[in-house]
């Protein structure tokens, strides 16, 4: 095992919460439009846009003849299925069926599975790293309350869409020793977008295509450029910085921006949620209190 430099997790964390901020608009923005944009159309659309985004950095940044070493491929691939493919069909109709806030915070249980997945691979799970699952997992709890413990089916969607990341970021860190971020982006949202389409196509149709890309463009746009592409560019850069509970734990800080701007926004906050927050703060904070192991595997 490495201990990272400090200046280079310094880098790492100012990327990572870069990223985390655009992080924060992202559920606001997918809750909304799929309000009218069928889930699974606007998943495959923000994909293909995200892909070209991605391709663009890479050719700036000269670095798209990596994507000849095979010695990437299977990661990339487990990096497309667990991370861009199977996660979005989930949240994206998930949060068709709850609200912003919720699709915001539910995907804080990342970390709960992060931490579960990581022992496993040989990041050491400490007190810190227990206390904040635990605080991740009781804030949740508080926030899925309705007067009952029975789960909103997109609730249940958006926390499994979270279940199959670590692994992806497991493959992730392993892909990067072979290609630059901007590769495996690439190769992640062309595959996954055009997998997205075909769902697209068979379960929403095609008929309204060009409407919904005339009347949301800049919508579309937005989303797959800054929110996927430039959003999880800096997310790759962090992740060569920093171990992955770290960087997880980190980026998850999305959801404070997300509660500010949903209430500048009007959003209805309860007790109930106010407390989940309070405690997924603390959580959080457990969570990234120690420094980055990077493990060789």
């Amino acid at each position: 095992m490495i201990t990272v430099k400090q200046s280079s997790e310094t880098t790492g964390m100012i990327l990572v919460l870069g990223s985390a901020i655009l992080g924060g608009i992202f559920p606001i923005l997918i809750n909304r439009g799929v309000q009218t944009i069928p889930p699974l159309t606007f998943a495959a659309f923000t994909s293909l846009i995200g892909a070209l985004g991605a391709f663009f950095y890479s050719l700036q940044q000269k670095t798209l003849s990596e994507l000849h070493k095979r010695e990437a491929y299977f990661s990339l691939l487990m990096i497309t299925l667990c991370i861009s493919f199977v996660p979005p069909i989930l949240l994206f109709i998930g949060t068709s069926k709850t609200n912003a806030l919720n699709t915001s915070l539910l995907a804080l249980t990342e970390i709960i599975f992060t931490l579960i997945f990581t022992h496993f691979i040989g990041e050491k799970t400490t007190v810190p790293k227990l206390i904040g699952s635990l605080g991740i997992l009781v804030g949740t709890s508080f926030i899925l309350y309705r007067g009952t413990w029975k789960l909103n089916i997109g609730d249940i969607m958006i926390i499994l869409s979270t279940a199959l990341y670590p692994i992806g970021n497991f493959y992730g860190k392993k892909a990067l020793r072979y290609v630059s971020p901007g590769s495996i982006l690439v190769v992640r949202w062309v595959i996954s977008g055009l997998l997205l389409l075909f769902l697209a196509a068979f379960f929403d149709g095609t008929e309204q295509w060009l409407k919904i890309i005339r009347e949301h463009w800049k919508l579309l746009i937005f989303n797959g450029f800054i929110l996927y592409s430039l959003s999880k560019i800096l997310w790759y850069e962090s992740l060569k910085r920093l171990d992955i509970s770290k960087a997880v734990s980190l980026v998850m800080t999305s959801y404070f921006f997300s509660f500010i701007i949903l209430v500048f926004l009007g959003e209805k906050i309860n007790l109930l949620q106010s407390i989940g927050v309070a405690i997924m703060t603390i959580g959080v904070i457990f969570s990234i209190r120690r420094k980055s192991i990077l493990y060789e595997h």
